[in-house]
C-alpha cells in the first residue's frame, strides 16, 4: 500500500509541495530581513514576512522531519556546514578589521600636492587646542559638501587628542532643532569652546583654520574715531557701517567708539584704529595723540574720500603718502553707469590680498600717493589699483581727463609696514621681515568701500577690509592659511589605448574568466 507522502504515480502527494514550502519559507525569511534591513524598524511588514517564513520552513520540517535529519547529519551536510563556518569566519574577520580600522584609521595621500593631507598650521592648530571644541555642522542631506568636510573634520579630531569633535545636523529634517539652536540658514558650521561661539559657512580647511584661531585668540580691540562726520556703527543705513562691525565682531573684534577730545590719547589696549571716513578737520590735540601713537608702533587704517576736509598729513608724511583728493576715473574697469564706481579685479602680492580672488569695487575713490622708494625698513605696496586708462580727476567741475591730471594705474588702497627689513614697493615679490611693536597702516581712498550698501553687492570689499584690520592687528594668521592647490590632474589617452580600456571590461575580462572556467571544466572531465 502507498505511504501518504508517496501515493501511486499520478496521484496527489505532499512531497511535492516541501520543496516549495521551503523555498517560499527562506524567501520569506530573506525578505523580512531586507524590510528590517530598508526601514531601519522592526515593523509590521518584517515581523509578517519572518512569521510567514518560520512557519513555512516548520510545515516543511513537520512533513518529513527524518528526511531533514538525514540531510542535515549526512556528508552533503557536512561539506554544507564547512562552507558556512568558513563563510561567517570571513564575516567575523572582515567585521573586526571594520572595527579596528575605524578605531585606528590610516589614510594615505597619494597626490603629487598632497591635496587631502592638512598643512602645517593646521596640525598646530589641532594639537594646540586650550579646550574641548565641538564642531556641528548643519548640513542638508543632499549637500555635496558634507563628505568632504566629515572627512576634513575627522583629520583635525584625529590630530587634536580628542579636543574636537563633530556631528552633522540637518535643518531641513529637525526644523524645531535648528530654531532652537539659533541657526536661520542652511550650511551654517558652529564652532563651540566653552562658552565661546564661532559660526561659519565655509567647509575647506582654511575656513575651519580660521574659524579655530579666532574661538581660541585673545579677544581684540579696535577702536573708530568719533566727531568728524565718520560714519554710523550701529546704524544699518546705505552709507553706514554696521554690517562691517558685525562682520568684525564676528572675527572675535571688539569695536568701540574712540573720542580723542576726551580721550586724549589712545588707549594701550587698542589693536588697531580705524579712522572711517571722516569728512571734517581732526582737532591738532587729536592728530598729535594719533602720531604719537602711530610713531610708537600703533596700527592704523584710514578710509578718507575726495571730498573729505580731514588733514592727516602730519601723521603720514614721515611714511611719504598721503591722500591726493583727486576723483579717479576709470573708464575701462569700472561699472557702467559710473566710470567713478573703480573695479578692481587684481591685487598686489600681500598677507592681505594672497588669497583673494572677489572682485573690489571702490566708489568715488580718490588716489593715494606713494614714494617709488620707501624709506629705509619700510614696505610700501598698493594694494589695489585702477587700471593703466584711469586718470585722477582735479576738477570736480569736468569729468574730461586735463593734461595736468595724473594718469593711471593709481593706488587706491596701500599698505605700509614700518618694521619690514627687506622689499619695497616696487618689489611686490619680496618678503619682508617684521619688527615687533612695528607700525603697519592700511590707508583706502573710499569710504563706502565697506558701506552697508557696498557690502551688500559686493562681498569682496568686506574680505578686503576684515584681511587689512586682522593684518594690523598683527593677527597674520587668519589670513596666511594655506590654499591646497585643487589644480586637476588628468591622463590624456590615445584611441588605442581608450579602446584598450574600454574592451578589457566588457570583452576581454569575461572571456578570461570564461575560460579559465573551460579549462578547469576539461581537466575535470
Amino acid at each position: 500500500m502507498a505511504s501518504r507522502l508517496n501515493p501511486p504515480r499520478g496521484g496527489f502527494s505532499m512531497e511535492s509541495l516541501r520543496f516549495p514550502l521551503a523555498a517560499l519559507g527562506i524567501f520569506g525569511l530573506l525578505a523580512g530581513l531586507g524590510a528590517w534591513l530598508v526601514q531601519s524598524d522592526f515593523g509590521l511588514v518584517p515581523r509578517i514576512l519572518i512569521a510567514a517564513g518560520v512557519l513555512l520552513l516548520g510545515i516543511y520540517v513537520a512533513l518529513d522531519p527524518e528526511d531533514v535529519w538525514s540531510k542535515l547529519t549526512g556528508r552533503g551536510a557536512l561539506y554544507s556546514g564547512n562552507t558556512v563556518a568558513i563563510a561567517v569566519a570571513a564575516i567575523f574577520i572582515l567585521g573586526l578589521l571594520n572595527v579596528l580600522g575605524s578605531r585606528y584609521q590610516t589614510k594615505v595621500d597619494l597626490t603629487a600636492n598632497k591635496q587631502f593631507t592638512l598643512s602645517d598650521q593646521s596640525y598646530q592648530l589641532a594639537q594646540a587646542l586650550p579646550q574641548p571644541v565641538h564642531v556641528t555642522g548643519w548640513l542638508t542631506a543632499n549637500d555635496s559638501r558634507k563628505q568632504d568636510f566629515q572627512t576634513l573634520l575627522t583629520d583635525y579630531a584625529a590630530h587634536s587628542g580628542g579636543k574636537l569633535t563633530f556631528e552633522f545636523n540637518d535643518p531641513e529634517a529637525h526644523p524645531a532643532d535648528a530654531v532652537a539652536a539659533g541657526i536661520t540658514s542652511t550650511g551654517t558650521i558652529v564652532y563651540q569652546m566653552g562658552d565661546k561661539k564661532q559660526t561659519s559657512t565655509g567647509t575647506t580647511e582654511k575656513d575651519v583654520d580660521t574659524a579655530l584661531v579666532k574661538l581660541t585668540r585673545p579677544q581684540k580691540t579696535l577702536y573708530f574715531t568719533t566727531g568728524h562726520g565718520e560714519r554710523s556703527l550701529d546704524s544699518t543705513g546705505p552709507q553706514d557701517y554696521g554690517t562691517i562691525k558685525q562682520n568684525l565682531t564676528t572675527d572675535n573684534f571688539t569695536i568701540t567708539p574712540l573720542n580723542l577730545v576726551t580721550q586724549r590719547a589712545v588707549p594701550d589696549d587698542a589693536a588697531a584704529v580705524v579712522v572711517a571716513g571722516p569728512t571734517n578737520p581732526l582737532l591738532q590735540e587729536e592728530l598729535d595723540a594719533l602720531k604719537a601713537y602711530v610713531d610708537g608702533g600703533g596700527k592704523l587704517i584710514v578710509l578718507m574720500g575726495p571730498n573729505s576736509k580731514a588733514d592727516l598729513s602730519s601723521i603720514l608724511q614721515n611714511y611719504q603718502v598721503a591722500f591726493s583728493g583727486n576723483v579717479v576715473i576709470d573708464p575701462a574697469k569700472s561699472v557702467p553707469q559710473d566710470p567713478r564706481v573703480v573695479v578692481v579685479d587684481s591685487y598686489a602680492q600681500h598677507a592681505i590680498t594672497q588669497d583673494l580672488r572677489d572682485l573690489t569695487f571702490f566708489p568715488l575713490t580718490t588716489n593715494i600717493t606713494y614714494p617709488s622708494t620707501p624709506p629705509a625698513g619700510m614696505t610700501i605696496t598698493a594694494l589695489a589699483q585702477s587700471s593703466s586708462s584711469s586718470w585722477g580727476n582735479t576738477n570736480p567741475q569736468q569729468i574730461q581727463q586735463q593734461p595736468s591730471d595724473p594718469k593711471g594705474p593709481l593706488a587706491l588702497a596701500v599698505a605700509i609696514d614700518a618694521g619690514a627689513s627687506q622689499g619695497s614697493s616696487t618689489l611686490p615679490g619680496a618678503t619682508p621681515t617684521p619688527t615687533p611693536n612695528a607700525a603697519r597702516i592700511v590707508l583706502f581712498g573710499s569710504p563706502d568701500l565697506i558701506s552697508d550698501n557696498s557690502l551688500q553687492q559686493v562681498p569682496g570689499n568686506g574680505t578686503l577690509f576684515e584681511n587689512a584690520a586682522n593684518w594690523v592687528a598683527s593677527e597674520d594668521n587668519l589670513i596666511n592659511v594655506r590654499v591646497p592647490d585643487t589644480t586637476p590632474r588628468t591622463v590624456v589617452l590615445t584611441s588605442s589605448q581608450m579602446n584598450l580600456v574600454a574592451y578589457s571590461s566588457f570583452l576581454f575580462l569575461p572571456l578570461a574568466v570564461l575560460a579559465a572556467g573551460a579549462a578547469v571544466w576539461w581537466t575535470r572531465r
